[in-house]
């Protein structure tokens, strides 16, 4: 299973974790976002890895299209996060987590996108993997590793778009040992002055090269993790670590709980926090500002051996859960998030395997979904008033008119790609 596990968080990317931001999502087609920024590598390895550009304008003659491509220049970094929100600034953050890298993306002119910028370990940390912006403009990163290795223990660290280092904090600490302190994603509530991190490792890929003094694949692949931690925002301190526990009366699948591997947090509409979990469980996270947080389990989605549940969008009051089992997407109600109830099951067809990434259109009630270790982009509508989840037929591939677009086989300007995988995406405007 752990072998499984790293397959399948590896060959995929995801991104960051800003949360609930309390735009009211339009329905109206005029008021769609008209970009789509996809974060691309080349299975093999042979071209540069790259950010490409759909139209996402439904009202467009051209939607679905590919727009535009930029070159981060560098092969084999494979692309994982991105920010799950388009920037104001409209500098994007993308995260090469193999090569311990960051990519900075001018998209203030999203036809012409271009690279100013990347950075690798900052401080004391390395292997940059979660990116949220902070009111101030700056930059919120998770780091995995530390000097310049992917050993734990990780930290926080705030940096400007640049990646220069403004102030860190080791993840260590408040009940969490050295060995399972590899902070995964966040979510930030300047509201409460808080910070929440999840914490589980990325099992290192059998063709990497680690730096000196990184753990071995085995050992990383040996940690199980059932932690989130909880931070102040305006001092950068860690406050307590919070154990999941495990499920009374749990039958592990695999020989593993709901309450293992946390992934995504994010900020719901009433101001308390959901966290999943890659194995498919759904956590209740209130009081985070008073003196004794509380979390419970509140949902558990389908999971079979192999297929685990990863990246979720808030989309208006409903939570879109990414479940590979089906394989699809689960929404769920969370108008009352200690009961959530499930309202809408979107099985997809094989082309669309192992779902994997999620990210919500601000402007509208749509998400943009990839696949893990997969070459396909499609959008999803969700109907606001009642949570049904529809796949958008009109974004269409321009190559075989199917529903959906696929960036396999396809020439770009640094080399054609016969198996791209696409990780972080985002919608941003026109």
């Amino acid at each position: 299973m752990r072998r499984v596990r790293g397959a399948f968080w590896l060959g995929v990317g995801v991104a960051l974790s800003s949360g609930w931001t309390g735009q009211v999502h339009c329905q109206s087609s005029a008021m769609k976002s008209g970009y789509l920024f996809i974060w691309t590598g080349d299975s093999a390895r042979k071209v540069s890895d790259f950010l490409a550009v759909l139209d996402a304008d439904p009202a467009s003659p051209s939607y679905g299209r590919v727009v535009a491509s930029v070159s981060a220049g560098a092969v084999g970094t494979m692309p994982h996060h991105t920010e799950y929100e388009f920037p104001a600034d409209g500098m994007l953050l993308a995260d090469g987590w193999a090569a311990s890298r960051a990519f900075l993306f001018d998209l203030r002119q999203p036809a012409a996108p271009k690279l100013v910028a990347s950075f690798g370990s900052v401080g004391p940390y390395a292997f940059p993997h979660s990116f949220a912006r902070l009111p101030n403009g700056h930059i919120l990163a998770t780091f995995q590793g530390k000097g310049k290795a992917y050993a734990p223990p990780g930290g926080l660290a705030e940096l400007d778009e640049r990646g220069r280092l403004i102030r860190s904090a080791s993840a260590a600490g408040m009940g969490l040992g050295d060995t399972l302190t590899w902070p995964y994603s966040l979510v930030v509530d300047a509201k409460h002055d808080r910070v929440v991190t999840t914490n589980s490792s990325m099992p290192i890929p059998s063709w990497l090269s680690a730096p000196t003094g990184s753990w071995r694949k085995s050992r990383v692949d040996s940690i199980v993790t059932a932690q989130i931690q909880l931070w102040s925002l305006s001092r950068l301190k860690l406050l307590r670590t919070i154990a999941l526990p495990t499920p009374a009366g749990a039958t592990p699948i695999a020989g593993y709980t709901a309450n293992e591997f946390p992934a995504e947090p994010r900020v719901l509409p009433d101001g308390s926090i959901y966290v999943n979990t890659f194995t498919c469980g759904l956590w209740h996270l209130t009081g985070i500002d008073g003196p004794a947080p509380h979390v419970a389990l509140v949902h558990t989605f389908p999971r079979t051996p192999h297929k685990l549940c990863a990246v979720p969008a808030v989309v208006g009051h409903y939570w879109i859960q990414t479940v590979a089992s089906l394989p699809g997407l689960i929404a769920l109600d969370v108008s009352h998030p200690a009961a959530p109830v499930e309202v809408s099951r979107l099985v997809l067809d094989g082309r669309f395997a192992m779902p994997h990434w999620l990210a919500s259109d601000p402007r509208s009630s749509r998400v943009v979904l990839t696949g893990a270790n997969m070459g396909y982009v499609l959008i999803v509508n969700v109907d606001p008033r009642t949570g049904r989840l529809t796949v958008d037929r009109n974004f269409r591939d321009d190559r075989t008119g199917a529903a959906g677009v696929s960036l396999d086989g396809r020439a770009w300007p640094q080399g054609t790609v016969a198996r791209a995988f696409v990780h972080g995406s985002l919608f941003g405007p026109r």
